[in-house]
């Protein structure tokens, strides 16, 4: 059993990878290919290596001036495009036959979008479409992509490591400001700092899951300033590190979201407002499939939909 398994998976991954080769034949250019699917020009050339290297054949010859199939990819091309307008039918023929949408949606998402967007969002969806049910895990490391139908993870702009190269395609979900934050009773005990290099004196909690490590970042006339905190405490939990910050345990570095109440009520105070720091980006991220399952491209496109008019029920607050 384990044994097919094993060949399944290995199956989908080829199948994959050759509806994108055709892609990269049929328009003569890794490059156009890769922007018609939505991924990078380098993924895209690693994707058709990987495809390769499962076939144990060289499929394309590539120079600096054009790009040519060898026999081999010829083949697969010719063969395996002719199928691909028949599956599409197929696909779309079948999931006619349905009078709704049903079927299992399966989602990894941070612990933050989650809790803030995701439970309401999944809610509304599950009352629209009774016959559609979902698996939702909570976590913020590395997932194989090839058992989720969408993955929702958080970046903090301004680090010093871009964001790895993937064959997933990417898709914004929301970006909103981090604040350094402090309670008064804290800033009444321990100081104000007013330049961002003064933190490494403070108390700091974090959480490198937000802004990935304990450099947090602030720019003033266009120059970033990066400063490695002392941290006092890291916790991969937002809300923690925000009731913390209430209770005047040190300067926190949150996103908007999870310290609006907080601000709005005076139990926090905003720090170095001479400053612009990170901003926090929550992205989409999913394999390539074509066509994509009816219930996931519907989901997705309300996922994207209600997701940026919740956030822009609370992006107004008071900061002072």
């Amino acid at each position: 059993m384990s044994t097919s398994l094993g060949r399944i998976n290995l199956r989908q991954q080829q199948l994959d990878k050759i509806a994108f080769f055709c892609s990269v034949i049929q328009n003569s250019s890794f490059r156009v290919a890769a922007e018609e699917w939505g991924i990078s020009a380098a993924a895209a050339s690693r994707w058709v290596k990987e495809l390769e290297t499962l076939m144990a054949v060289e499929l394309v010859k590539r120079s600096t001036r054009q790009l040519v199939a060898t026999d081999a990819g010829e083949m697969l091309y010719r063969r395996f495009s002719a199928l691909l307008p028949e599956i599409d039918t197929i696909c779309s023929e079948v999931e006619s036959m349905a009078d709704e949408q049903r079927g299992v949606i399966t989602i990894s998402s941070t612990p933050l979008f989650a809790s803030y967007y995701l439970r309401e969002i999944i809610a509304e969806y599950m009352e629209m479409h009774p016959q559609v049910n979902f698996r939702l895990f909570i976590e913020a490391g590395d997932v194989d992509p090839l058992h989720i139908d969408f993955l929702i993870r958080a970046k903090a702009t301004n680090r010093e490591t871009e964001e790895k190269d993937s064959l997933l395609i990417r898709r914004p979900l929301l970006s909103e400001p981090l604040y350094a934050c402090a309670a008064p009773s804290y800033l009444t005990r321990c100081g104000t700092p007013q330049e961002p290099e003064e933190l490494y004196d403070h108390r700091c909690l974090y959480a490198s899951s937000l802004v990935g490590g304990n450099r947090w970042y602030f720019c003033s006339d266009g120059v970033n300033r990066a400063v490695t905190i002392s941290d006092a405490l890291e916790c991969d939990n937002s809300e923690i590190l925000r009731d913390m910050a209430i209770r005047g345990a040190g300067v926190a570095y949150l996103p908007h979201s999870v310290i609006r109440d907080a601000l709005i009520n005076g139990q926090l105070q905003v720090l170095l407002t001479d400053f612009v720091a990170s901003r926090f980006d929550i992205n989409l991220y999913f394999r390539p499939r074509h066509p994509m399952p009816a219930r996931c491209q519907a989901f997705k496109e309300y996922l994207l939909k209600r997701t940026q008019e919740i956030a822009g029920n609370s992006l107004q607050c008071p900061m002072g």
